[in-house]
This record gives structure tokens, sequence and C-alpha cells, in this order.
């Protein structure tokens, strides 16, 4: 990826990767849903909480590279 997280928004995105789809969703400060919504890494649910999208489980791949 040509753009580095920060580490709070990989920690988040780890976390969220480690997750089931049927788990409450992890809910993330402003700053960190702010960075990883631009970078399409999470979407948001209809009940509050993200999701890693499948471009963020890509990205956790990398990292863990």
């Amino acid at each position: 990826m040509s753009e580095e997280l920060s580490a709070k928004a990989e920690a988040a995105l780890l976390e969220l990767s480690q997750r089931a789809a049927s788990d409450h969703p992890l809910m993330v400060e402003w700053d960190i849903q702010t960075e990883l919504e631009e970078r399409e890494l999470i979407s948001a649910t209809s009940h509050g909480g993200f999701l890693i999208t499948e471009k963020g489980r890509a990205y956790v791949q990398v990292m863990k590279g």
C-alpha cells in the first residue's frame, strides 16, 4: 500500500480483521474512523460500529506480510 496508516488506525484495522462478521462491530474514534473510511478500509454498519472491507482485509495481509 502506498499510504501508511497511523499506529492507532493499524491497531483498529488488525482488531477488526480478527473479528467474525457476526461479532458486534468495533467502535472506533472519529479520527481513526475518518482515516480508515477515506481509504475504504472499513464500512459503517446500520446498527453502529464498523466492519472491515475486503480492501481492509487485503491491507492487513500486507501488514502481516
